[in-house]
């Protein structure tokens, strides 16, 4: 097979497009995206060399899923990005249709990724390889021959995503996979040597206990540990991505669901015993194939795809670009509950403060700002209130506490993005809201209370729009501190 052409593609795409991407107004600021075309699912998230490496599926040639290539992108600092050079392409018999997502691994002074190659035949029938490629610097990479062959037994041939990790001298991999009974499942592997796999078995899934029906497909499992700051116990965490989800209320209200099961990993059995419901990560519109890493700080790192699969009708398609990705966040347990919490790094780029006291019956302007941080406290309340970001004309992103149902509510109808309906969780009973907001030109992500509830969703206001308002039907006591963005 003659794949010149893929690089050659990628190269020439990039040069027309670039322009008009750059001039789009709605380009984030501080969060990593594609210089040109779709970006979806984080991948390779690792920590080598003293820098932070983040992949990321690509689509160089336009803004839909019709090819799959990782881009590359390395940190110091988990905020400022260097684009390095494509790390995989479509351009191996193993990987033709789309170099799907996975993981990433130091061993012996190597990085690794471990990604699924995906091919079709002319039937449109489908072959899974999972795969490996190897890097001494960090940004030329070997690909070697599959190493995972298709599914076993009692599966589809939809299984992807592979996460890896080592303990104990040997490595194993969870991998998203989907039953004959087209039940989405996660399996585990082992392996001795990172190059031959053994397939252990089936970890948790739909109609496994103690599960019900629960979605069609997993994808972008992952599997980790984290000590609760309070307890000191050590708790197993498992993550994925269930298609396939009705929703249910306020739960599971995106075409596809992100979120993690507390539970205890057997790899004997092998199993998951899950101990807990199954919580979403993000509340927000925009959240999807989340994964995490531990850096050299010792800190659980997790990054996610600011999007959802299938919902591509997003203003920016016109200007040749779609999607970007989540802020890294630290993850703690606290007390039996997980917290995402934005990383220390990001007051690093806080710039002029203002900041807004008072007591507010009523609306009123509390300032302006297009790209920022916000820190808002609220007390003494006794019905509604919240606040009106990126104000302007035909502009409007609403963040609101019900009283009466104790939810908070985040509201983007007014504006371009097609998703109208709100977004809710449930905070029961409390005496204060405390808020800490990030703004960037086209999205939102607002941590709840000490990261115990996360809401992340883009957002399409006018050029213009930067008005911030505080309401209230009652009485309410606020205290807001914002920064400006600074590089």
């Amino acid at each position: 097979m003659d794949f010149k052409h893929v690089k050659e593609n990628e190269e020439k795409s990039v040069l027309e497009k670039k322009e008009k991407v750059d001039q789009d107004f709605w380009r984030q600021k501080y969060h990593l995206q594609g210089i040109v075309g779709l970006i979806n699912d984080p991948n390779g998230f690792s920590q080598f060399k003293g820098k932070y490496h983040l992949f990321y599926q690509w689509n160089p040639l336009k803004t839909d899923h019709t090819a799959k290539y990782w881009g590359h992108s390395v940190s110091d600092d988990l905020l400022h990005w260097e684009r390095k050079s494509t790390a995989l392409r479509p351009d191996t018999w193993y990987s033709k249709n789309g170099v799907y997502s996975g993981s990433g691994i130091v061993i012996n002074e190597k990085l690794y990724l471990f990604y699924t190659g995906n091919v079709k035949d002319e039937e449109g029938n489908r072959s899974s390889y999972q795969c490996f490629a190897i890097s001494e610097d960090g940004e030329n990479f070997e690909r070697l021959e599959p190493s995972i062959v298709n599914q076993p037994d009692g599966y589809t041939r939809h299984i992807r995503d592979p996460k890896i990790w080592e303990k104990d001298g040997k490595y194993y991999a969870v991998i998203g996979i989907q039953s004959e009974k087209l039940e989405g499942k996660a399996v585990l592997y082992s392996s001795e040597n990172v190059k031959d796999w053994k397939y252990l078995g089936e970890i948790a899934g739909g109609n496994k206990e103690p599960l019900g029906n629960f979605g069609y497909m997993w994808e972008c499992p992952d599997y980790f540990q984290l000590k609760d700051e309070k307890t000191g116990k050590v708790v197993d965490i498992l993550a994925a991505c269930p298609q396939g989800l009705e929703p249910q209320g306020d739960l599971y209200n995106n075409k596809y669901q992100s979120g993690y099961f507390f539970g205890k990993l057997d790899y004997e059995k092998p199993d998951f015993e899950i101990t807990s419901e199954f919580t979403e990560l993000d509340r927000g519109h925009d959240f999807y194939a989340p994964q995490t890493m531990e850096d050299d700080e010792g800190r659980r790192i997790i990054v996610g795809w600011m999007g959802v699969p299938e919902e591509e009708d997003y203003p920016t398609v016109k200007n040749e670009w779609l999607h970007c990705l989540t802020l890294p966040r630290e993850l703690k347990v606290i007390d039996g509950v997980l917290y995402q919490l934005p990383i220390d790094e990001m007051k690093s780029i806080r710039g002029e403060k203002t900041e807004f006291n008072g007591t507010v019956n009523g609306e009123t302007e509390a300032g302006k700002g297009t790209v920022y941080e916000m820190i808002a406290e609220f007390s003494d309340f006794s019905d509604d209130f919240g606040l009106k970001l990126r104000t302007g004309k035909n502009s409007e992103t609403v963040i609101k506490f019900d009283y009466k149902e104790k939810k908070l509510i985040l509201d983007r109808s007014r504006g371009e993005q097609p998703d109208k309906k709100p977004r809710k969780v449930y905070l029961g009973e409390i005496e204060k809201l405390d808020l800490r907001i990030f703004v960037d030109n086209s999205s939102v992500e607002v941590f709840v209370n000490g990261g115990k509830e996360v809401f992340s969703s883009r957002i399409f206001p006018q050029k213009n729009a930067d008005g911030i308002k505080v309401f209230s039907e009652g009485n309410v006591s606020i205290k807001i501190e914002k920064w400006e963005w600074r590089d």
